[in-house]
């Protein structure tokens, strides 16, 4: 069989030294030797699980960020991929003559998921910004994107926290990062959590500066009032009231792991004044504010 994997080895590891060697390292050359040596009807089996693996691991955004920023540090681009990936695929179907069709086909696969989670990132961001982070308790996720083109990254509870009617409370991640200066992490609500409840980011947005570094907080509000509607009715002495039910507000459980905002990392110039006699003379003045131009 090794013959017949030699060019299969030439082909993943031009891949993997393109992408920084990992899929080497990992073993991945002699899992796909191992599977291709098995019998047809056991590799027809398997495969379909260990595309599935694959495909899962590929599904995370911050993976993929990886795999661009390793493809980058090669001083390579995604097209260079494309074209790594086109003659090693010639060259599995001219010189992998002892395997079956579906055992090439089970090769293109991988190597097409593979290219494919690294271009169509590299399309989605123009700069990845490398942010460290510290897990602070093992049960803490980190933040990360659910489609390679939002703008912020879902943030997740460390723990169970019941927040009452018309009260604030401090929802922990269990994470703490180092920005780079230059650049800020804002804190933005969930638009399904505010349509569907009660729950506000207190602060919106909050900002996460460059020099904190530590736990980052989200900041969470119940607006619902504590005290819905009252019923009561006269009491047999005048000028009395009998309180018959009280309507309170409904009480938010977030629990441990479910996402709580997001973050946004934001670019921050900085500002500097100067002094001038008169700043209707510069540029445009709109004439008014505070609802000078109407609502229609």
């Amino acid at each position: 069989m090794a013959d017949t994997i030699n060019p299969l080895e030439q082909a993943m590891n031009a891949l993997s030294e393109s992408i920084g060697g990992n899929f080497e390292e990992q073993g991945g050359i002699e899992v796909l030797a191992s599977m291709l040596s098995l019998p047809d009807d056991e590799f027809e089996t398997l495969s379909p699980f260990i595309l599935n693996s694959l495909e899962k691991s590929l599904n995370s955004m911050n993976d993929k960020f990886a795999l661009v920023k390793a493809l980058s540090i090669n001083g390579m681009r995604g097209e260079d991929l494309l074209d790594i990936y086109e003659k090693s695929i010639e060259e599995i179907d001219t010189q992998l003559n002892d395997i079956s069709q579906q055992k090439k086909d089970f090769v293109k696969q991988i190597m097409g998921m593979i290219c494919n989670a690294i271009t169509d990132t590299e399309g989605l961001s123009k700069r990845i910004i490398q942010v460290p982070i510290q897990i602070l308790d093992e049960r803490a996720r980190i933040p990360e994107y659910a489609h390679g083109s939002d703008s912020g990254m879902d943030v997740f509870a460390l723990e169970d926290v019941t927040i009452n009617p018309g009260e604030t409370k401090i929802i922990r991640t269990g994470i703490a990062v180092a920005l780079p200066l230059g650049y800020e992490l804002q804190v933005r609500p969930k638009s399904g959590r505010c349509a569907n409840s009660k729950l506000r980011v207190a602060n919106t947005p909050g900002t996460i500066d460059a020099g904190y570094r530590d736990e980052i907080g989200i900041i969470i509000e119940n607006v619902e009032a504590p005290i819905q509607e009252i019923q009561y009715e006269k009491a047999p002495i005048e000028s009395l009231l009998i309180i018959r039910s009280i309507l309170h507000g409904k009480s938010y459980t977030i629990s441990a792991g479910e996402k709580i905002a997001q973050l946004v990392l934001a670019e921050v110039p900085k500002a500097t004044f100067y002094e001038v006699e008169n700043v209707r003379e510069i540029g445009e003045d709109r004439q008014g504010g505070f609802g000078s131009t109407g609502l229609k």
